[in-house]
């Protein structure tokens, strides 16, 4: 931010909308937003560039909004990327520790993630972020922080979140035509899980699951870290897709209809001859429209959730989230969906908004913003937790892994005291 050092760009590129938050986080950790743009997305489809000219222009238009809000230039962002193609492997990697004693040092335990990193991937795929999942020494896993301690080897499980190449590139020259350099990405799903996840939550065991407009991105956290990361290529356009050939209207009309009236909650018929569906031409009274409008809607959503459960199963975690499910996202505000969710997981089921923040309130209360606050806080715990040893280094030095590296190492240091 070339005005203000202190403020800190992010750029959510979405399916149906694009949103760019500009803000600081104050010293009592408090995510302050001082502006903000909107613009509908154009260009891009399930999260991936279609058209990068048209692209550019929602993205320079959300961008320019943020900027009169706020009177802040932007020529820099950290910016949230998803789509299908977004993917992870676990990388287990271990170095004998040769110090006197046998004491593990910073030394080792740099040596150790720097190996950790080099994820053997083709060439194809690029590397978004490396976390760190556990350390293990002697064959003791779950140790939080390695150093100081006594051992013979030293091992780490590392999460490597990946994505295509090129739909990466495409994403960051379409930022970078609107004349704004891409400090970072960050998935998408780990920036709404910053936004809208409790420590407690992260600890004892979550699923977050952002659903937007083409995607849903989903995120599992045990013992204070990210475990599992997917996007099902699906969201709530499909919905409006199912209303436009099920009530045989357009698709904008379709989309007022899910935003005003869709409900996949069984028990509303004490509303169902309340609401007016407007100049819809169909030889149905309102129970009978409303019916077939719940049901529409109620199929798809609970395919959409059943694949997101069929997936989690997959990897055992669904037994390991005591904390249940916490939805954010555009069409997390469905009516009826916590209740659906619950039955599809049999978990508890909450809605996410983001906490910790303060700013306009249509922002702070919406979760439709829960990735772009996201974006602000992860970021700005990534620029805080930058050691002066990096900050004399070279910018093409200065890579995302290795920065992420040393924050976590502090948070790991830090979490153990």
């Amino acid at each position: 931010m070339s005005a203000n050092e202190e403020y800190i760009a992010g750029i959510d590129i979405g399916t149906t909308k694009i949103t760019t938050l500009i803000g600081k986080v104050e010293k009592n950790n408090i995510l302050k937003i001082k502006g903000y743009g909107i613009s509908h997305s154009n260009g891009i489809k399930k999260g991936l560039i279609v058209d990068i000219n048209e692209a550019t222009k929602s993205i320079l238009h959300s961008i320019e909004m943020a900027e009169r809000t706020t009177k802040v230039f932007v020529d820099s962002a950290y910016i949230g990327v998803t789509g299908k193609h977004i993917s992870f492997i676990s990388n287990w990697c271990d170095v004998n520790i040769n110090s006197p004693n046998n004491i593990i040092r910073k030394a080792d335990v740099d040596r150790l993630i720097s190996t950790a990193n080099k994820v053997n991937l083709s060439s194809q795929y690029e590397i978004i972020h490396t976390l760190i999942k556990q350390f293990v020494i002697d064959e003791e896993k779950g140790i939080i922080d390695p150093i100081g301690l006594s051992a013979n080897k030293l091992s780490v499980e590392l999460l490597a979140v990946y994505g295509t190449a090129s739909l990466i590139n495409n994403v960051v020259n379409s930022v970078r035509a609107a004349k704004v350099e891409v400090e970072d990405m960050i998935i998408e799903a780990l920036a709404s899980s910053e936004a809208v996840l409790t420590p407690e939550e992260k600890e004892s065991g979550v699923i977050l699951l952002d659903i937007g407009g083409g995607t849903t991105d989903v995120a599992i956290y045990k013992d204070k870290k990210m475990v599992f990361t997917y996007c099902l290529p699906v969201g709530g356009d499909l919905i409006t897709n199912d209303i436009s050939i099920g009530l045989n209207i357009t698709l904008p009309k379709a989309e007022e209809i899910k935003r005003k009236f869709a409900n996949v909650d069984y028990n509303f018929y004490d509303t169902l001859n309340k609401v007016n569906i407007g100049d819809i031409k169909i030889d149905s009274n309102k129970t009978t429209l409303n019916i077939r409008l719940y049901n529409i809607v109620n199929c798809r959503v609970k395919e959409m959730l059943g694949l997101v459960k069929e997936k989690v199963e997959g990897y055992s975690f669904i037994h390991e989230v005591p904390c249940g499910l916490v939805i954010t996202g555009g069409s997390s505000m469905l009516k009826g969906l916590a209740p659906l969710a619950n039955s599809v997981f049999n978990l508890p089921v909450r809605l996410g908004v983001p906490y910790d923040t303060e700013g306009p309130q249509e922002v702070i209360s919406d979760p439709i913003y829960s990735t772009g606050v996201g974006l602000l806080k992860y970021a700005y715990q990534m620029k805080n937790y930058r050691t002066l040893d990096q900050i004399g280094e070279k910018k093409e030095q200065n890579t995302f892994a290795n920065r992420f590296k040393e924050f976590i190492l502090k948070i790991l240091k830090n979490e153990s005291r």
